[in-house]
């Protein structure tokens, strides 16, 4: 029974492998071969960034006798990397698995159910912090002082930290399944706000390491005393660079928190299974009916379908949402931003067309429309039958991307306008611009989600983040954005800076006519027709 279980783990882990998630088709031949080598160059490029940076640290810190230090740079990214990566697997994997009523019909034990199961998030946290730690190894088995102890130590480490990061991704995944009812009816929205918070962990952190590694290199005299101060991370350090107290303290520790944890889940895990926390029950209050037109009712429809998506929602948004916090940002350092820019010769002619070009391709990165016709999926007969013509369906899809796109930004681009002192018709310039190109975004993605249209998805991820439709679109936005750069770079000698913005501008304006018109006449026959 239990190397059935652990088959089924193995299946489950390496099914993205054999089945696309985009068509529910299975991989044969050089399609799951090409597949293989496309997920081992991703982790390739990934371990390499992360060895170049540990190839750049290695040799200071190890000729001044700081391995310890060297390794703790590398393995407390790796326990937080393991730690979000094992979290977010541990409550799908342990708690709320779709076998679970399956698995119970069987003469299995519960608590063998659970050991599997954490062995697999075992293994996934494990695979996570690889990313990070391994490079560092491999950097260090060339360049450092101890390669031998390093390595008796690597394997002991790498479980010994899975171990902790099992524990942690446990309790978290415990939390979510507590909570799970609470929150549903706001899951996709506390999902966006996680996204948001992860990416400015991730760029706060990025200064933080770049700012700490300029100080590091350049105080390494006064970093001696630091493991007497900061004794967890020398006592994670030391434990990779292969000091053996540190090994035997880290694997007690981990494989402590391991021990309670499975005392704890063996105890209540049956019940975890079955339980279903509902959310709060509905409550019929009765309210006069209110009538809206076909336009606002088809905009309301689009609207409940971001909100109930989270995929879509913290794909298609993130592009407002940093327009929305680059507005009081600019605010706050005008007044630094303004002494950078005194220093720029050029930035009286080229700093409107800079400006409303940097606007734009933050502008270009939102993908509402592309993927919506493809979420329609096999639903899409419900929006083909009701009685409203296909381009009142389509506009309604165009306009949840000018609600969602169109304000942040002008509101961006009006304070890029302020910060530079622009006249007014540089500054009316500016902002029809960057009106016209965000509606010409717009109708792109839904004239290439006409055309590439991913309808048979069994998972909506994959219509959102796996089609054609939206990476097109993306790229074809910065290349036409390029284009136009070309445009105003060509004209502003014969027209002005003014005049060469203002030809952008128009010529932007032809592609949107243009769109519009092939949305209204081939665009509403390839939707009827799908």
């Amino acid at each position: 029974m239990l190397k059935a279980l652990v088959k089924k783990q193995l299946l489950e882990l390496t099914a993205p492998l054999r089945r696309s998630s985009a068509t529910g088709r299975r991989r044969t031949g050089w399609k799951a071969a090409a597949f293989g080598v496309l997920v081992v160059c991703l982790f390739g490029l990934v371990m390499g960034s992360v060895g170049v940076l540990d190839a750049l640290i290695c040799p200071p810190l190890t000729a001044a006798g700081l391995d310890w230090l060297y390794f703790a740079l590398s393995a407390a990214p790796a326990l937080l990397v393991g730690v979000l990566g094992g979290g977010m697997m541990a409550y799908s994997s342990l708690y709320a698995a779709r076998d679970n009523e399956m698995l119970l019909s069987l003469p299995i034990p519960p608590g063998m159910i659970l050991g599997v199961r954490m062995g697999y998030v075992w293994f996934l946290g494990l695979g996570y912090q690889a990313l990070v730690l391994a490079p560092a190894y491999g950097v260090y088995f060339v360049l450092g002082s101890r390669p031998v102890a390093a390595a008796l130590a690597m394997v002991p480490v790498l479980a010994s930290l899975g171990c902790l990061v099992l524990a942690v991704s446990c309790l978290a995944g415990w939390a979510a399944a507590m909570l799970g009812g609470r929150i549903t009816r706001y899951k996709a929205v506390l999902n966006l706000v996680y996204a948001v918070a992860v990416l400015a962990l991730a760029l706060g952190a990025n200064v933080g390491v770049r700012q700490g590694l300029t100080w590091l290199l350049t105080h390494l005299d006064q970093v001696q005393t630091l493991g007497g101060s900061a004794w967890l991370v020398y006592l994670l350090g030391s434990a990779a660079a292969g000091e053996g107290w540190a090994v035997g303290l880290l694997a007690a520790a981990g494989l402590g928190a391991l021990a309670l944890c499975w005392l704890v889940l063996r105890r209540n895990y049956l019940r975890m299974m079955t339980t279903r926390r509902a959310g709060a029950r509905p409550a019929y209050r009765e309210k006069p009916a209110r009538a809206h037109s076909v336009r606002r009712a088809l905009l309301g429809r689009e609207w409940l379908r971001l909100a109930g998506s989270t995929s879509y929602m913290v794909n298609s948004t993130m592009a407002s949402i940093l327009m929305v916090l680059a507005v009081p940002v600019l605010v706050w350092k005008a007044e630094d931003l303004r002494a950078l820019l005194a220093l720029w010769p050029q930035a009286g002619a080229c700093g409107p067309a800079a400006g409303c070009g940097l606007v734009c391709s933050v502008a270009a990165m939102s993908l509402i429309t592309p993927p919506s016709v493809s979420l329609e999926g096999r639903t899409l007969w419900l929006i083909q039958s009701l009685p409203v013509t296909p381009w009142q369906a389509l506009r309604a899809k165009l306009d949840l991307h000018l609600v969602l796109t169109l304000p942040p930004a002008l509101a961006a681009a009006g304070c890029v306008v302020w910060l530079l002192g622009c006249d007014a018709l540089s500054a009316g310039l500016v902002l029809a611009e960057t009106a016209l190109f965000t509606l010409l975004t717009g109708a792109a993605g839904l004239v290439l989600g006409l055309r590439l249209p991913n309808l048979h998805w069994t998972n909506e991820t994959a219509a959102v983040k796996n089609s054609a439709a939206p990476v097109v679109t993306l790229f074809g936005g910065w290349a036409a954005l390029a284009a136009l750069a070309g445009l105003w770079w060509v004209t502003r000698g014969l027209l002005g800076p003014a005049g060469a913005l203002a030809a952008c501008c128009a010529v932007t304006a032809a592609g949107c006519i243009g769109l519009l018109h092939l949305l209204r006449r081939w665009g509403t026959a390839a939707f009827a027709r799908l």
